[in-house]
C-alpha cells in the first residue's frame, strides 16, 4: 500500500465518522478545500501500543479505528511537548497527527482534524489553545476534565467540547484511548500550551 492510498482510505473513514456523529457535523462542516500532500512518515514508540492495544471500539467507530491502525506506518506522527514537560513514559505511549489542517496530510484552512492516542494509565496535564475543540472517542476510554466542571468518563462515540483557551486535561486508567479531534476558529496552526 502507498502512503497516498492509506491516507485517502483513512480520510474516507474519517468523513464517514464525521457524518455519523451529529455533534461533529454540527461543530464544523467537512472541509471542501482538501488537498493531499506527501509527508515523510515519522514513527514514534507509541505505534507498537496502538497496534497491540487500540482499545474497544463501537460498530460505528471500528472502521475509523482500523483505518488509523492500517495507515499508522505511513503517518507523520508528532509530539507537541518535551520530556521536561510530560516525562519520557508519556512520550513513549503518546502520539498524534494532523490528518487535515494548515499543516496536515491534507491541507485545509477551514478546520483542523487530528488523531491522538494515549496508552493506559497516563495523565495529559492541564493545557489550552485558542481554537475551540471537540474531542470524539474512537476506541478505548478516558476521563475528560474541564476546570469547574464535572469529570466525564467517555468511551466510543462520546464527545467533549473545549472552548477557546479553556484549560482541560485527560486521564486514562485501565485502557488506552484513541481520539478524533476537531478544531475551529482562529489559531488553527498554533500548538496547544500547558496552562499556567
Amino acid at each position: 500500500m502507498t502512503q497516498s492510498a492509506a491516507l485517502h482510505t483513512l480520510l474516507d473513514a474519517a468523513k464517514a465518522w464525521h457524518s455519523a456523529l451529529p455533534a461533529l457535523s454540527e461543530f464544523v462542516h467537512w472541509p471542501q478545500d482538501l488537498t493531499y500532500t506527501e509527508r515523510p512518515p515519522h514513527a514514534l514508540p507509541h505505534i507498537a501500543h496502538l497496534t497491540a492495544e487500540p482499545g474497544v471500539a463501537s460498530a460505528v467507530s471500528t472502521p475509523l479505528r482500523d483505518a488509523i491502525i492500517t495507515a499508522a506506518p505511513y503517518i507523520e506522527w508528532r509530539h507537541t511537548y518535551t520530556e521536561e514537560e510530560v516525562g519520557r513514559d508519556f512520550l513513549n505511549r503518546f502520539g498524534w497527527f494532523e490528518l487535515a489542517g494548515p499543516d496536515g496530510h491534507f491541507i485545509t484552512n477551514e478546520a483542523r482534524l487530528t488523531v491522538g492516542f494515549w496508552g493506559a494509565n497516563l495523565h495529559y496535564d492541564w493545557h489550552q489553545h485558542e481554537p475551540e475543540e471537540l474531542y470524539s472517542v474512537v476506541s478505548g476510554h478516558g476521563q475528560f476534565m474541564i476546570e469547574d466542571q464535572d469529570t466525564l468518563t467517555l468511551g466510543p462515540e462520546g464527545t467533549r467540547l473545549h472552548l477557546s483557551n479553556q484549560p482541560h486535561a485527560l486521564t486514562t486508567t485501565d485502557a488506552t484511548i484513541l481520539t478524533f479531534v476537531l478544531w475551529r476558529g482562529a489559531g488553527l496552526a498554533d500548538p496547544p500550551r500547558m496552562s499556567p
